[in-house]
């Protein structure tokens, strides 16, 4: 018989281990889920006896059941670069090589395409156990209304020359409108701004953007240090940007000079920071500005393995660790990284890290990292599984261990292949939960 349309309809998951949040792991452990939501997490005993009686049971034994991974900074309309035998392409040597590949492939693509890729990365980002993504807005907005992933979706600007800065404001204007319209319809999925970054974003610019995202309360993202080429841009408006990147794509930038101030200040004077931004990237930032980038309010994420592709540099994992500054993880686009998996992300975090901090507490906190501060970073719900918090968790392979071990034995052993379920606002987007 089925129960009346006013009764709640849910279930009960239970597995050999539950973590509930990084600090609190049962063994075993179980997650009652009613209406997209976490009723109750915790004991396995202590949910059965308290969860109602009609949820569905389901049980996992030798398994794990773990907050959702956040990845924190994409681009899922990017696709792989393959040539014409569908291999993947080297990343080229040059930075700049690499952002006029993104040029030709997106001048070059059919509109069809985009809305394809994001479905296929989308898909594959849910196959890592991962539920919720920071992504940066691809050319097909339309794509994003049946994401299946918690989103936020950064609508993107780009323009570095004053006089094009209204209109490019404009466009991000009406995008924003349109992600806000999506999301009525697709709940999972809210808006933000994204200025692009410091060498394609004028100042003139970038205060509008700023501007927007305050008027709207609405996060903003920017890909900040990425790259040497950038810093010496921005120092005194020299390097390859101006002198390859620009040329190449028609635009004459050599009035710019730098933006003759440290990146806080010019950020804090722009009106960027501020509670709600994040930064992306962070490679080439010294640590007394990581500091006090932090303290005006912003948040990070680091993309260790893009920035080893490209050759950028490592950054400062160490430090962040250390000094207890939160940071999310983002694996970039496929176009940069072979694969879509925060696991990995951690991994390569890990073995930047030459602190002090012994290694199983390390990967506690990189767990931390790829959940709760990824949620936390992108404005959204989620990262923990208590009552009343989204019901978005992976199952996987219980990986062993007492302790902190057991988060060792996790960032160790655990990749797609270990993923048996993945969850999200309460529906089986991964996997099967019969």
């Amino acid at each position: 018989m089925k129960p009346p349309p006013d009764r709640p309809v849910g279930a009960v998951y239970a597995a050999s281990r539950l973590v509930a949040e990084t600090g609190t792991v049962f063994s075993p452990g179980a997650v009652a889920v009613g209406d997209g939501r976490v009723l109750l997490a915790g004991a396995k005993a202590d949910v059965l006896r308290a969860a109602p009686a009609g949820f569905t049971r389901l049980s996992f034994p030798g398994a794990a059941i773990l907050p959702g991974l956040v990845n924190a900074h994409a681009h899922l309309q990017i696709p792989r670069f393959t040539d014409s035998a569908g291999a993947p392409v080297p990343v080229p040597p040059s930075f700049v090589d690499w952002i006029l590949r993104v040029v030709v492939w997106r001048r070059g693509s059919e509109p069809a395409s985009f809305a394809e890729n994001f479905s296929a990365a989308a898909r594959e980002a849910l196959s890592f156990g991962t539920t919720a993504v920071g992504e940066i807005a691809g050319p097909d907005l339309a794509a994003y209304s049946a994401c299946p992933l918690r989103a936020r979706i950064f609508a993107e600007g780009i323009g570095f020359a004053p006089d094009v800065a209204t209109e490019v404001a404009g466009s991000v204007i009406e995008a924003v409108r349109r992600l806000g319209s999506a999301s009525a319809s697709n709940p999972l999925i809210l808006p933000g701004v994204s200025p692009h970054t410091l060498y394609t974003v004028g100042e003139v610019l970038l205060r509008a953007l700023a501007d927007l995202a305050v008027s709207r309360d609405l996060p903003a993202c920017l890909h900040l240090a990425e790259s040497s080429a950038e810093m010496a841009f921005l120092k005194d408006g020299g390097g390859e940007i101006s002198s390859r990147l620009y040329p190449a794509v028609g635009k004459d930038v050599s009035w710019f000079r730098g933006i003759g101030r440290p990146i806080p200040a010019y950020l804090a004077e722009a009106g960027l920071l501020r509670d709600g931004l994040l930064l992306v990237h962070n490679v080439h930032l010294p640590r007394a500005e990581i500091d006090a980038l932090r303290e005006g309010g912003a948040r990070f994420a680091l993309c260790p393995r893009s920035n080893a592709a490209h050759g950028n540099g490592v950054p400062d994992v160490t430090h962040f660790v250390d000094a207890g500054i939160p940071f999310a993880l983002g694996t970039d686009s496929l176009a940069s990284v072979p694969d879509l998996s925060p696991w990995a992300e951690i991994r390569a975090a890990r073995a930047m890290y030459n602190g002090r901090r012994k290694d199983a507490a390390l990967c506690r906190e990189l767990f931390r990292a790829a959940t709760e501060y990824g949620a936390a970073a992108l404005g959204l719900p989620g990262g923990v599984l208590a009552p009343g918090a989204p019901a978005d968790f992976t199952v996987v392979d219980n990986p062993g261990g007492d302790g902190e071990g057991f988060f060792r034995n996790l960032v160790e052993r655990t990749g797609k292949e270990n993923v048996r379920l993945t969850i999200v606002a309460g529906h089986a987007a991964h996997g099967t939960a019969a």
